[in-house]
């Protein structure tokens, strides 16, 4: 692949560094409670830069959104496509959404409050047609590794569309543990537990329940 003109390096290196100081204030701080001035000063250009890669602070959330969100969605197909059968795809499903919101806990921050009254209103139905875009092409996925596990025997012959919705609710409710309650228990430990949970059940084998 031809390498990118140094400017145009160097201009793509700085919208980086102002998403990520906006991810560090709109986690901090809320959207509201941040102004473009105090996203500037945090990444130290000046607001006239800011506005040369941004619109408007609508927009610069809208583009961080949409950014980690494809990060995420990208990330997560890629690994699963890479293991072999249905149990190891549901397991790397559960650690690379744990790892990858642990590693971006200030997205998650942002993430928890889309679509309520802290979100921008102008993009935000836009925001949500790209995310929900995305998501749907994710969920079919895991719907097709619980598909695949039915008709191979491996997996109970329930609904697969359900089971993948179960399996997201468990590791969303862990990740709210962790950013809104503060319990932050070994994301490697967490993981595992989910795992032995959602494939194995908690109900002991022959207690006549």
């Amino acid at each position: 692949m031809e390498e990118l003109p140094r400017r145009e390096r160097e201009r793509l290196q700085h919208r980086q560094e102002m998403l990520e100081a906006a991810e560090r204030l709109f986690s901090q701080k809320g959207y509201h409670g941040t102004t473009m001035q105090e996203i500037a000063d945090e990444a130290e250009f000046s607001v006239g830069a800011l506005y040369n890669m941004f619109d408007s602070k609508d927009d610069l959330f809208t583009q961080l959104i949409e950014i980690r969100a494809d990060e995420y969605f990208q990330t997560a197909s890629e690994k699963i496509d890479a293991a072999a059968g249905p149990v190891e795809k549901v397991r790397t499903a559960i650690a690379t959404k744990l790892a990858f919101f642990r590693e971006h806990e200030a997205f998650f921050r942002i993430f928890s409050e889309f679509g309520t009254d802290e979100c921008p209103k102008p993009p935000l139905t836009a925001l949500k047609a790209h995310f929900v875009e995305k998501y749907l092409e994710y969920e079919q996925k895991l719907r097709g590794i619980f598909q695949e596990g039915v008709r191979q025997g491996i997996f109970a012959d329930r609904d697969p569309a359900l089971m993948a919705s179960c399996l997201e609710g468990v590791g969303n409710a862990l990740l709210a543990r962790w950013v809104h309650l503060g319990l932050q228990e070994p994301w490697e430990t967490q993981s595992e537990e989910i795992e032995n949970i959602f494939l194995h059940g908690v109900l002991v084998r022959n207690n006549g329940q």
